[in-house]
């Protein structure tokens, strides 16, 4: 390693990206930066009306959160308690004590069947119900039917195969797991803009959907296959206790799932439903954007799950709040470098006086609701981040506020978006997250922190 590359690594650990920080910043930036190639294809070759079928795909497919009920987050959690007495040997497969790879099979086995079933209601359910609602508008069923049937089934497919990613998180394996994501990232990208330049525009959404799933499948069968062999060729001693160890988690969470939909997903279908297709386009191009920097930003918190879970596990109070704190004040402050930069190219953009610019503006939405969709952005990051801490160590003492949360979001918004209009709507979706969502999330992180550090102090006394 030459001392450059050496100065560069230390550089980034200082502000804390290492492996699994830097594929999946690098792959939500490879989105950020090609997103702009994106749109102006989508500009040239799709029709507004198109657009606005194209993003409301994706809000529609976001209800796998009923299906799957937020299992994927409860068994990074879960398995990263179990990692700290196991590990992966050189050749590959899974090593540790016998009781800790005993627990985590039968945990992998029993939401393989769940996700399973959870696929097949999914393809069946949301199929069926996406159709009838997408079929509301005017453009013709020949033109969005097919890419959408095979675009359900292929996210079907995807779901299915959670069970192991999630294993493969809370095993901590998210360096090797974000490389892959980055060339999904890349290739995902190349394979859209193939796509619609040739004319195939809604199969660009079914094109994007099947690199994931083949890259997900090399993932588990080639660079995991030993790993994941070991987990079928016994059965289980030790079992998890799903009942108590796991669901009364995963219930909660679920419910959250729901909540969490109503809050990053609600806006594009209503806008679709009461404003039109092509407003829709314009809050789903927005929605888009925000949504990338949210995610590319939200990384330094996220992929510090496992090791959130592993400190908790072992009772190191004050290592987890010095890593979470670290993270989560680098996180908000990308954040808001990121949001600024949009905001002030949509305010440019709106104030140039050139067709191209005139264009490019038209479609997103103004510079108020895109500062004011900013500020909610700002609130979801930091409660976010609250919500990691607090369940790693296996708690979910966010279910009620998050169901009053998801009521207002249900009720609030379609009543804007249809009595007022866009920005109505937008300010009512960031006015819950900022007045609510924000205060009420801190208040129980802080009454939990303080709990679990009583309890690790007692214990250590």
């Amino acid at each position: 390693m030459t001392d450059t590359r050496r100065w560069i690594i230390a550089q980034l650990r200082r502000i804390g990206v290492d492996a699994p920080v830097f594929f999946l910043v690098v792959s939500r930036i490879w989105q950020f930066v090609t997103g702009p190639v994106t749109l102006a294809l989508m500009a040239i070759y799709f029709s507004p009306e198109m657009r606005g079928y194209f993003y409301t795909f994706s809000s529609i497919l976001a209800l796998q959160v009923f299906f799957e009920l937020s299992l994927h987050v409860v068994l990074i959690n879960v398995v990263s308690h179990e990692w700290s007495q196991l590990g992966i040997d050189e050749e590959g497969q899974l090593t540790g004590t016998d009781v800790a790879k005993s627990r985590l099979i039968s945990l992998l086995r029993t939401s393989l069947a769940w996700y399973g079933a959870a696929a097949v209601l999914f393809v069946v359910t949301c199929g069926t119900c996406g159709a009838v609602f997408l079929s509301q508008e005017t453009v013709g069923v020949s033109e969005w039917l097919l890419p959408w049937a095979s675009l359900v089934l292929i996210t079907g497919g995807l779901l299915s195969l959670q069970p192991f990613t999630a294993i493969l998180e809370g095993c901590d394996q998210l360096a090797i797991v974000n490389r892959y994501r980055f060339r999904q990232a890349v290739s995902g990208s190349l394979v859209v803009w193939a796509i619609i330049v040739s004319g195939g525009g809604l199969w660009a959404a079914v094109g994007s959907a099947a690199v994931r799933l083949c890259w997900e499948l090399h993932l588990l069968c080639r660079r995991y296959g030993k790993f994941f062999h070991s987990f079928f060729d016994r059965a289980p001693v030790h079992r998890i206790d799903w009942r108590n160890e796991v669901w009364p988690l995963q219930w909660r969470l679920a419910l959250q799932g729901v909540a969490s939909w109503a809050a990053l997903q609600m806006l594009t279908p209503v806008i679709f439903r009461y404003q039109g297709d092509i407003e829709a386009g314009r809050m789903g191009m927005t929605w888009n954007v925000l949504i990338a920097i949210q995610a590319a930003t939200f990384s330094w918190v996220e992929t510090r799950r496992p090791k959130f879970g592993q400190l908790a596990a072992t009772g190191d109070s004050l290592e987890l709040d010095r890593s979470f704190f670290r993270q989560t004040s680098i996180s908000v402050i990308t954040l808001l470098v990121g949001l600024v930069a949009f905001w002030t190219a949509i305010a440019v953009l709106n104030h140039s006086t050139t067709p191209f610019a005139a264009k490019i503006a038209d479609l997103f939405l103004g510079p108020l609701p895109v500062g004011v969709l900013c500020v909610g952005m700002v609130s979801l990051q930091v409660s976010c981040a609250m919500s990691v801490y607090v369940r790693a160590n296996k708690c979910e003492p966010f279910l009620v506020p998050a169901l009053i949360l998801c009521l207002g979001i249900v009720v609030l918004i379609p009543y804007f978006a249809r009595t007022s209009g866009t920005t109505a709507a937008v300010v009512a979706w960031s006015s819950a997250i900022t007045l609510f969502q924000l205060p009420v999330w801190t208040y129980i992180w802080r009454q939990s922190r303080n709990q679990w550090r009583i309890q690790s102090n007692s214990k250590i006394a």
